[in-house]
């Protein structure tokens, strides 16, 4: 009787720790599954849907000084990527002057690659400002992987949720 009651209490901690550690490599694999490209050239890669060919482009700072233009709308962009979430590469913050652009991707259906930060990019989607709160802010600074106690700001959060990313790879590297 010992044996048997042994030998399923080994069983239920097996199982249970197979289960723990599946759960874990599916998380860290995430990020990894979703940030990969739906198209590749020879100098850029694609997230998320195609990539428009008769997109029109705005800099990103004329979309946040025009941003009641904008709002809702969907518009295109391009610029340089400059911190990517280290956490997935769930988000990325798009270089804009004093107020970047964070940006987001539709549904939550693609991420992009950790290791972004510095490259070109062009993307697709829809431009949106909110209420940026400092609890918000610190978040995203941590998820950045910068130090959350050193923000002290709140305002606005100028937003495109991105229907398309294509990152341009500089030639030689």
């Amino acid at each position: 009787m010992m044996k048997l009651t042994m030998k399923y209490f080994a069983t239920i901690v097996l199982g249970i720790l197979f289960i723990t550690n599946s759960g874990v490599a599916q998380n860290t694999d995430e990020g990894e599954q979703l940030a990969k490209p739906v198209e590749k050239g020879e100098n850029y890669e694609v997230y998320g849907s195609e990539f428009p060919d008769d997109a029109q482009f705005f800099a990103p700072r004329y979309l946040v000084r025009n941003s009641n233009l904008f709002k809702g709308q969907t518009v295109a962009t391009k610029g340089t990527i400059k911190q990517v979430c280290q956490k997935k590469g769930c988000f990325f913050m798009l270089a804009a002057g004093e107020n970047d652009i964070r940006i987001t991707f539709k549904d939550y259906k693609f991420f992009i690659p950790t290791d972004a930060a510095g490259a070109e990019v062009q993307l697709t989607g829809t431009f949106k400002v909110k209420p940026l709160t400092e609890e918000q802010a610190k978040h995203y600074a941590e998820d950045v992987g910068e130090d959350p106690n050193e923000v002290r700001k709140s305002g606005k959060e100028y937003n495109i949720v991105a229907t398309s990313v294509m990152i341009i790879e500089e030639k030689g590297s």
